[in-house]
């Protein structure tokens, strides 16, 4: 665990960010843009328009882990956890369902949905886009 927050610091200045410890309240925006989307099959496709997150820290430790509020475009926001400032923020919009976003550099960010229990005969599925981000003040 030691060395995760030791890489989660270490990323700070990738994403052009001082210590989270200061930025306990601020809110990232990620203005980001869909790049390619793919299946839990592997199947891939371009992707299209785009969407913004705002991660709002509740309670984090230096590292910025703990609990964040996230929001998705215009949609209501959602209690989450991160295990570091970069991520991985995780949270769940609705029952069978779960989202994860991570960041992994100062422009790219991958966002993965999965359905667990759609509360039909379908089976699991999942999705992961690869996104373009642009970090606002």
């Amino acid at each position: 665990m030691r060395a995760f927050r030791i890489a989660a610091l270490a990323a700070l200045p990738l994403l052009g960010l001082t210590h989270p410890a200061a930025a306990e309240g601020a809110r990232l925006v990620l203005e980001c843009s869909f790049v390619t989307a793919c299946s839990e099959a592997g199947a891939c496709a371009a992707g299209d328009g785009p969407v913004r997150f705002v991660l709002a820290p509740l309670e984090t430790d230096a590292a910025g882990a703990g609990r964040y509020e996230v929001t998705v475009d215009e949609q209501p926001a959602q209690p989450a956890e991160a295990l570091g400032f970069a991520g991985p923020f995780l949270w769940q919009p609705s029952e069978g369902t779960r989202m994860v976003l991570s960041l992994t550099s100062e422009t790219t960010a991958l966002w993965t949905r999965q359905i667990v229990d759609s509360g039909t005969d379908a089976p699991p599925s999942a999705e992961i886009d690869f996104l373009t981000c642009g970090i606002l003040p």
